[in-house]
């Protein structure tokens, strides 16, 4: 029992901030608090955030020394999984016992437990100078999550028994800045299976699933949809890049019979550009007069996210997945990719040929093969080669397709849940649900006689989490683990139903007819 004596006195701290302020600097009191706020409603989080935001701790670390060990920790994410720590240690006399973590008690947990160590470099004493260092990343797995706390405490432990303390700078507590500082925890050259299988990984999927709570539908404007259902429903997913919709729903508008049997959903996956958004929608639904919806996310949640909200909007029976950055070439694409899907029950999905500005392939189907560490990565079918390449003008089943373009009933889109979310950013999310259809018993198929343009990943380019972290290597890491199995029983039966060779007849075959 406790028993506390309340007094009707003026108190001595008339705010949490101004007890913060004077007795926030011990560490074990302070590590206390921000759990027990991190716990609290109504704000707390935030309030914990911005007390140890408001006095940080100085952060602290060992000097690189040619003589004696030194070390910095300035990677300490508290995540509701576990702790992801990452720095760098310099050992020249053998005399650096560990490195450790130390929790609310002051108890040091070592971190060496589950680490993995990469060649690396640190700024030397005066900040124009570097040296070669071990870098190394850890995931600890908490019992009891720390709440939001900005700056864990480290030691770095010698084998004299002496430690020093390593305190890392405060770190980010918003998930997508999280996101972006485990992307750049070890280099791309050095992310391996090792790091990423009890490492990277539940951090990933730990920042990832908070994503997904926080990025919602946060507003929507209707331009001129009908009552009636449409047939078919276009989802557009857009990030930051805007430069390609005039001449998209232009190609769209000229078309007739997609101009009167399709609604376009725009889903803005960068909701600070909305004003601007709405604005050159608005004018170019003046101009085209084609039904559309715009669908706004609370946040960026990624590529999978924005396609699957803009995919719960769709009243089609068949949906398209379309990139911002694709592009008709000519009217009659979407009719040609939509009769054999309502025709042919056991086909699944459907994309079309893509080619480059220059009129060089892009996309011919998509099909599956290893690297050299054994990871299946996607490869699209005489990619670079000329769009009027003799092996590529014949529709035929294919591994997969590639998300730029891909034409499924919604029934099939609704039975598979869409696109899975845990990938990172974006990217394997298309080959991926291609899987789970063919999963289902559904064919894949590649039909040439529809033909866009396709200016690749235009959007991708503006985000820097993707663009400088390692997070191809882990979405392809991660479709690799889930579907090793599946894509091997699928290339040994694709390379073994002789298709190279019927391709070569299909050609032989077309210049006969066609003489």
């Amino acid at each position: 029992m406790a028993v506390r004596e309340l007094s009707s006195g003026k108190p001595h701290y008339t705010s949490l901030q101004a007890w913060w302020a004077e007795r926030g600097g011990a560490p074990e009191l302070r590590e206390f608090v921000v759990r027990w706020l991190s716990t609290t409603p109504e704000g707390g989080h935030s309030a914990a955030v911005d007390l140890q935001l408001r006095t940080p701790l100085p952060a602290r670390r060992v000097d690189r020394s040619s003589m004696h060990p030194s070390a910095e920790v300035d990677l300490a994410l508290s995540l509701s999984g576990g702790l992801l720590a990452g720095g760098w240690s310099h050992d020249p006399t053998a005399t650096l016992a560990g490195i450790d973590y130390l929790n609310e008690n002051g108890t040091a947990v070592p971190l060496d437990g589950n680490w993995y160590e990469f060649p690396a470099w640190a700024r030397g004493t005066d900040d124009n100078t570097r040296a070669d260092v071990t870098g190394f990343v850890a995931w600890l797995p908490l019992n009891e999550a720390p709440g939001a706390l900005l700056q864990p405490r480290f030691q770095m432990r010698l084998a004299s028994g002496v430690v020093k303390p390593l305190v890392p700078k405060p770190q980010p507590f918003e998930a997508s800045a999280q996101r972006n500082r485990i992307l750049r925890a070890v280099p791309p050259q050095h992310a391996v299976d090792l790091a990423f299988r009890t490492i990277l990984a539940p951090a990933l999927q730990d920042v990832e699933h908070r994503l997904g709570r926080t990025a919602t539908v946060d507003y929507t404007k209707d331009y001129d949809l009908p009552q009636t259902a449409p047939l078919v429903s276009i989802v557009v997913p857009l990030y930051r890049v805007l430069d390609f919709l005039r001449f998209q729903l232009s190609g769209m508008a000229t078309d007739r019979w997609l101009a009167k049997n399709v609604e376009i959903i725009y889903v803005l996956d960068s909701p600070e550009i909305q004003d601007e958004t709405e604005h050159l929608l608005g004018g170019l639904h003046l101009l085209h007069g084609l039904p559309m919806k715009l669908v706004v996310m609370s946040r960026n949640g990624g590529y999978a996210r924005a396609c699957n909200a803009g995919a719960r909007f769709a009243r089609g029976a068949v949906i398209v997945m379309l990139n911002s950055d694709v592009v008709p070439s000519a009217a009659g694409w979407l009719q040609r990719l939509i009769r054999p899907l309502m025709e042919q029950k056991s086909l699944g999905a459907i994309g079309p040929k893509l080619i480059f500005e220059d009129g060089s392939l892009q996309h011919a189907g998509l099909y599956f093969a290893r690297d050299q560490r054994g990871i299946w990565l996607n490869h699209h079918f005489h990619k670079g080669m000329p769009g009027d390449y003799a092996p590529a003008q014949f529709s035929r089943s294919v591994p997969g397709i590639t998300g730029a373009c891909l034409v499924t009933r919604r029934e099939t889109y609704e039975r598979v849940d869409g696109y899975t979310e845990d990938y990172v950013i974006g990217d394997y999310e298309d080959s991926d649900l291609c899987l789970k259809i063919r999963r289902c018993g559904y064919d894949i198929v590649y039909e040439p006689s529809a033909c866009l343009y396709h200016f690749e990943r235009r959007s991708i380019r503006r985000s820097e989490d993707y663009m400088r972290g390692v997070a191809s290597q882990y979405n392809s890491w991660l479709h690799t683990e889930r579907w090793d199995d599946d894509i091997e029983a699928l290339m040994a039966a694709y390379l073994g139903s002789g298709i190279q060779g019927l391709v070569r007849q299909e050609a032989g075959a077309t210049a006969r007819s066609a003489a």
